[in-house]
């Protein structure tokens, strides 16, 4: 509720209902996503001109639907955990852009004391990659997250004197839309200036949904906080929308039939294992009480004489049928419907071959890299990059060079085959198809990190005499001396020893 409609339920309390309904009418007129208007399935049918938040008008009603479906479903918990797992897996690293490897040491080494530790979490919980995996969930979840940055002092002890906090996106007060006097427009909750930036967010003091907070959920208890200490992460499906949509939308109906689908098979299979046998005996029959208890429990080869006029009939318990056929088609649409394999989601592998297997998972890591490189790391990794370097320059009284920077590295693919698979990116490479840096960038690794680890390792191995297989100077891919090796090789400080 607005400050209008509590004021106006003090005053006018007939008027403030009629209010409340004619704006929940207009909502559901306006709302276009079916999960959220609890309405006909066949509203979708309907046309409407409304642009993407009108469309979205009821997007808090899905934001709560989608957590609801996580906690009690188990394949809607499942679909966070397998977008999570690929878009983040153990973490979207940093990378140091710079030239001068002085430069580049010392803020590699801030770096990662700062993001590879506790330190960037202003809760304490997590690591920059946790708290990448927490914004991923809730971006599938609720559609949207937000990223507010902590400054802290110089004498907190941090490496980067900063830390950032992962908020829901139910700390922004949407019913907060009004003109200020500077002539900013504030709608759900963001402040925009004359030309359409954001320029702040209207946040809570603390979650609407604490106990009690709604008491205190009022204009006094809102937060403008400027929007350079807010980063509004979400996927952009639309031109002009504002904020995100549950990632559940499209299937959280189907999901909810699906489940209390399950539940009343689950609910015949219990009928058909009842195995019930039923007595008839005369209505006359003064034995029959004296016996009643004789067929209270069946054991296996008894044999009953019955009396004068007593029968016995068995149940025909109901058949369960179509179940396998209706699951697979079900949960084949909701993998679908948030862009992941069914096998992915079902951890079914009974109806895939390799080829097919990598058919479905090219599409998905479509999917996946469109959500890292158009919306993860734009919207949140290099910002979060930009305060890292701010708070660098601040704390050591630098000021970097422009070639000074920060990439970011998503985590390695995970091939379906990797004896069929490696060999074809071998040959790509020696056919000239592909850079050996852009291949190693394209199963997730760092070209200059990995290098620097072969660096170290070969250094190590010649040091100690030590000759593998795997070292092509050596050797040849059929385990075979190469010429030049047999004679000498190179020690690391250029002189040479004998074989």
């Amino acid at each position: 509720m607005s400050i209008l409609d509590r004021i106006l339920g003090q005053i006018a309390p007939g008027a403030a209902v009629a209010r409340a309904k004619n704006r929940l009418a207009l909502q559901v007129i306006n709302a276009r996503y079916e999960a959220a208007t609890g309405g006909n399935r066949a509203a979708p049918g309907r046309v409407v001109r409304t642009d993407a938040d009108a469309a979205a008008v009821r997007r808090d009603n899905l934001a709560f639907i989608g957590r609801d479906l996580v906690r009690n479903s188990a394949f809607a918990a499942r679909i966070p955990q397998v977008i999570a797992n690929n878009v983040i897996g153990d973490g979207i690293i940093p990378k140091v852009r710079a030239k001068q490897k002085r430069a580049k040491a010392g803020l590699l080494a801030a770096i990662e004391a700062h993001f590879d530790t506790t330190a960037i979490d202003a809760d304490g919980r997590n690591n920059l990659y946790g708290l990448q995996r927490l914004a991923m969930n809730t971006i599938v979840e609720s559609g949207e997250v937000l990223i507010r940055r902590r400054r802290r002092f110089a004498t907190d002890g941090l490496p980067l004197a900063f830390q950032i906090q992962v908020l829901e996106p139910d700390y922004l007060c949407t019913s907060h839309d009004v003109t200020l006097e500077s002539g900013n427009v504030v709608k759900y909750g963001i402040e925009y200036d004359a030309i359409g930036r954001r320029v702040a967010y209207w946040l809570y003091g603390e979650h609407p949904g604490t106990a009690g907070q709604w008491l205190r959920s009022t204009v006094q208890n809102l937060r403008r906080v400027p929007a350079s200490e807010i980063l509004h992460i979400y996927r952009v499906d639309r031109p002009g929308q504002s904020r995100g949509v549950s990632w559940f939308a499209p299937v959280a109906m189907m999901l909810q039939d699906f489940a209390d689908y399950v539940d009343a098979q689950i609910m015949r299979q219990k009928i058909a294992a009842i195995f019930a046998a039923f007595r008839t005996s005369p209505e006359d029959s003064d034995a029959a009480a004296d016996t009643a208890a004789r067929f209270e429990r069946m054991v296996p080869g008894r044999i009953e004489n019955l009396l004068p006029g007593e029968d016995i009939k068995f149940a025909q318990p109901p058949g369960v049928e179509g179940l396998d056929e209706t699951t697979r088609l079900t949960l084949r649409g909701v993998a679908a419907g948030v862009g992941i394999t069914y096998e992915s989601l079902t951890g079914d592998l009974s109806q895939v071959n390799f080829a097919s297997g990598r058919m479905g998972r090219m599409e998905m890591d479509r999917n996946v890299s469109a959500w890292q490189w158009l919306m993860l790391i734009p919207q949140m990794m290099q910002p979060i990059g930009a305060w890292a370097l701010e708070a660098y320059q601040v704390s050591n009284g630098v000021v970097l060079p422009d070639d000074v920077g920060l990439d970011w590295v998503p985590p390695h693919r995970v091939l379906v085959d990797p004896t069929r698979e490696i060999p074809a990116l071998i040959d790509k490479i020696r056919g000239g198809l592909a850079s050996w840096s852009g291949t190693v960038r394209e199963l997730g690794f760092d070209p200059e990190r990995l290098i620097e680890e072969i660096s170290e390792d070969v250094a190590a191995f010649d040091d100690r005499s030590l000759i593998f297989d795997s070292d092509a100077r050596k050797t040849s891919g059929a385990g075979q001396a190469q010429a030049s090796a047999a004679k000498t090789y190179n020690k690391p400080d250029g002189g040479q020893n004998a074989q």
